[in-house]
C-alpha cells in the first residue's frame, strides 16, 4: 500500500500507530500492480524507472519497511517529479513488458499526485 502524506502531519513515535495516521491524514495511491508481487519486482521497477531519467527515489526503499512502513521524503517526490516531467508517455508505451508499463506508469502517477500537494510518500509492504 503506498499513501502521499504530508509527511508533518504523521509521528513515527509509534509505529503501531503510523499505519493509520497515513490512512487518516493521505490519499491512498492505486497499487494494481504491485499487488500481489514477489520483492524482486520493485529492483526490476527501479532500474526501468532509471533508464527513463526517474532516480530520485527508488522502490526498494519504499517497500522495504513491512508494516512499519517507509517514506520518499517530500524533497526526492520533487526531485523525482522534476525528472518525471520529461518521461513521454511514448516511453512508457515503448517498454516491452506489459507489467512493467503498468507499474511504472503506477508510480509517475503516484509522484506527480504527491508533488502536486507537496506530499511525501509512504509505503507499506505485506
Amino acid at each position: 500500500m503506498a499513501y502521499s502524506v504530508d509527511l508533518d502531519r504523521i509521528s513515527r513515535a509509534d509505529p503501531a500507530l503510523y499505519r493509520s495516521q497515513c490512512e487518516r491524514h493521505g490519499r491512498f495511491l492505486p497499487n494494481a500492480p504491485f499487488y500481489p508481487v514477489k520483492f524482486w519486482w520493485f529492483a526490476e521497477v527501479d532500474k526501468a524507472l532509471t533508464e527513463l531519467g526517474v532516480d530520485a527515489v527508488r522502490m526498494d526503499d519504499l517497500w522495504m519497511g513491512d508494516e512499519d512502513g517507509e517514506e520518499w521524503s517530500r524533497e526526492g517526490v520533487r526531485r523525482a517529479a522534476e525528472q518525471a516531467r520529461s518521461v513521454t508517455p511514448e516511453q512508457v508505451e515503448a517498454l516491452e513488458d506489459h507489467s512493467m508499463r503498468e507499474s511504472v506508469h503506477t508510480v509517475l502517477q503516484w509522484i506527480r499526485v504527491a508533488a502536486e500537494q507537496g506530499h511525501g510518500i509512504v509505503g507499506f509492504y505485506h
